[in-house]
C-alpha cells in the first residue's frame, strides 16, 4: 500500500474558507446511528433506516460507531439495510462532501462477535485482534490502527479544538501505514471516475499522543490513472491525476459528552446549526385552517419530486450507456473493449454476436448487405503486431474448417490508447497492412467507429456506403479517423 500512500497535504483551511458562511447552512446534512438532533438535519439510528436511504444524497455525513460497541445491539443489525460502499464512494468523491466519523474502528455488525460465522464484508471484528483491523466499509484505504490505552492528547488542531477539549483519554490511534480491504482499488477509483483505476490517500493528524501518533485525523483520497509499459511492470509508471475527494474526518469518541451530545457540538461550532426541539406528538392535534391547503400542496410537489427522481434515475442510466462508447478512444481488454466496440456496431448493423467461447474469436456480424464479418478486437499502448492480424487469419480459417463459414475479416484497434487521438502514432505497421491485405482482411480503427457512431446519432451517416466501404478495403480503411477535419 505504500505506492499509494502520498506524504502530501496542502495547507489547511478552516470550514469558513472552504465552505462559506452562507454555503454552511445550505449543505445538506445527514447523521447516522444517532438521533434525535435538530430538525434542519436527517438524523436516523443504525436499527430504523429508510429503505430510499441513499448516502450519495448529502454533503455531509456524520457516522457515530460508538453505539455498535454495544455487541447485543451491534449483532442484531440486519446487514442488509445499511447504506452500501458504493454509495459512500459517490458521496466521497462529489464536490464539497464530508464524511466525519465518530467512534472506535474495526466492530460487528450482524453477528454475535463470539460465532464462528462469516462477518459482512463491509465490517471488522473489534472484539478480536486488538491491532491490524480492517477498514471500515466507508472508506477504500483506511490507517492501520494500534488499539493501546493513553491520556495525553497534544498538537491539537485549533480548528478541532472544540471538540478534543471532551476528549480526555483514548484507546486507540492510527498509524502511518495503510492498507485496504478492496482486492482491487480500481473497481472503488471507477465509481470516483471513469478513467481512474487507482487510488492515492493523504492523511493529516488532528490530535496527537506524545510520540506523534494521530489520534484523530484527517484523509483525503486522490482517484488516478496508473499507466505502466507492457514491458515494464516493475518500473516507474505515469499517474495521471483525474478527481480528489472531499474530507474524511476521524474522531475518537468523546469522553466527557455523550456521542449524541458531540454530534450537536459539531453541528453548532463546525456546520452554525442550533438545537432544534422535534415537535410533541400530541401537537399534530391542533391544525391551522391555512395549513390544510398548504400540506396538500407539499404532498403534491413530494409525489412530483418522486415522479422526477425516477425519471433521473432513468435518464443517468441512459447517459452511462452512451458514456461507455467513449471507453473505445482508451481502453484495452477483453473485459471492457470488446464489449463496448461489439455495442457500438449494434448501433450501425443488427446482426452482431457475441464470442461463443473467450480466448478465440471476439464475435461476428452480418452488415446490412447480408455480408459475414469475423472481429477480432485489440487494444494497445504500442501498434498492432503482426500476431494480431494473423490471430483473426486462424479464426477465419477455422470457421471455414469446422463450419463452412464464409466471409471477411474485420479487424478494429484502440491503438497508443494512452495518448489523445490527435497525438497518436501510425496504428498500423508495414508489415501487418501487408499482411492484412494478403488476408483480405479490413483494419478499422475504434477512433473512425466512434466517429462513424457519431454521424450515425446525427443523422448523417450514409450506412449503406459506410459498410460498402468496409468491405471493399483490403488493409487500411480510409474512414475519416476522429480528429480529422
Amino acid at each position: 500500500m505504500a505506492s499509494l500512500v502520498s506524504r502530501l497535504w496542502r495547507k489547511a483551511k478552516s470550514p469558513s474558507q472552504e465552505m462559506g458562511a452562507s454555503n454552511t447552512e445550505d449543505r445538506r446534512i445527514l447523521i447516522l446511528n444517532s438521533a434525535p438532533h435538530t430538525t434542519l438535519v436527517a438524523a436516523y439510528t443504525w436499527d430504523n433506516l429508510p429503505q430510499d436511504l441513499n448516502v450519495a444524497d448529502y454533503d455531509v455525513v456524520i457516522l457515530n460507531l460508538v453505539p455498535l460497541s454495544d455487541r447485543e445491539f451491534a449483532s442484531a443489525l440486519n446487514v442488509d439495510t445499511l447504506p452500501s460502499w458504493e454509495q459512500f464512494a459517490r458521496h466521497l468523491f462529489s464536490e464539497g462532501s464530508e464524511l466525519i466519523i465518530i467512534g472506535t474502528p474495526g466492530v460487528t455488525i450482524g453477528r454475535d462477535a463470539d460465532e464462528e460465522s462469516s462477518l459482512h464484508p463491509v465490517v471488522t471484528d473489534l472484539f478480536g485482534p486488538k491491532s491490524y483491523p480492517d477498514p471500515p466499509w466507508q472508506l477504500p484505504i483506511a490507517p492501520i490502527f494500534e488499539f493501546e490505552p493513553g491520556e495525553s492528547v497534544q498538537q491539537i488542531n485549533p480548528e478541532f479544538a472544540y471538540y478534543m477539549k471532551h476528549v480526555h483519554h483514548w484507546e486507540f490511534y492510527a498509524t502511518q501505514d495503510f492498507r485496504t480491504q478492496f482486492e482491487n482499488l480500481g473497481s472503488y477509483a471507477y465509481l470516483a471516475h471513469p478513467q481512474a483505476n487507482n487510488l492515492q490517500v493523504a492523511m493529516r493528524p488532528i490530535a496527537q499522543t506524545r510520540s506523534q501518533q494521530a489520534i484523530a485525523f484527517e484523509l483525503q483520497f486522490l482517484a488516478v490513472r496508473v499507466e505502466r509499459s507492457n514491458y515494464v511492470f516493475h518500473g516507474p509508471a505515469e499517474v495521471r491525476k483525474l478527481r480528489e475527494s472531499g474530507k474524511v474526518i476521524w474522531l475518537p469518541p468523546p469522553t466527557e459528552l455523550s456521542s449524541s451530545q458531540a454530534i450537536d457540538l459539531i453541528l453548532r461550532e463546525r456546520y452554525g446549526l442550533r438545537y432544534e426541539r422535534p415537535s410533541p406528538d400530541w401537537v399534530q392535534d391542533y391544525v391551522l385552517p391555512h395549513q390544510i391547503p398548504i400540506e396538500a400542496e407539499v404532498a403534491r410537489h413530494e409525489e412530483e419530486i418522486i415522479r422526477l427522481k425516477r425519471q433521473l434515475v432513468d435518464a443517468r442510466q441512459r447517459l452511462q450507456e452512451q458514456l461507455r462508447f467513449r471507453q473505445m478512444l482508451y481502453e484495452q481488454g477483453e473485459d471492457v473493449l470488446e464489449p463496448v466496440v461489439r455495442d457500438a456496431l449494434r448501433e450501425l448493423c443488427d446482426q452482431v454476436e457475441d464470442p461463443q467461447q473467450r480466448g478465440r474469436e471476439d464475435g461476428r456480424l452480418v452488415d446490412p448487405a447480408g455480408r459475414n464479418y469475423m472481429i477480432e478486437i485489440k487494444g494497445r499502448t504500442g501498434t498492432l503486431r503482426l500476431g494480431d492480424v494473423r490471430q483473426l487469419n486462424q479464426w477465419i480459417v477455422d470457421a471455414i474448417a469446422e463450419e463452412n463459414w464464409s466471409g471477411r475479416g474485420l479487424l478494429i484497434a484502440n491503438m497508443y490508447c494512452s495518448d489523445p487521438p490527435d497525438q497518436r502514432g501510425d496504428p498500423f505497421p508495414p508489415n501487418c497492412i501487408r499482411t492484412a491485405q494478403r488476408f483480405d482482411q479490413c483494419l478499422l480503427t475504434t477512433m473512425q467507429l466512434f466517429r462513424a457512431l457519431i454521424a450515425h446519432q446525427r443523422g448523417e451517416l450514409d450506412l449503406e456506403e459506410f459498410w460498402e466501404t468496409i468491405f471493399a478495403t483490403r488493409g487500411v480503411c480510409q474512414l475519416p479517423e476522429l480528429h480529422t477535419q
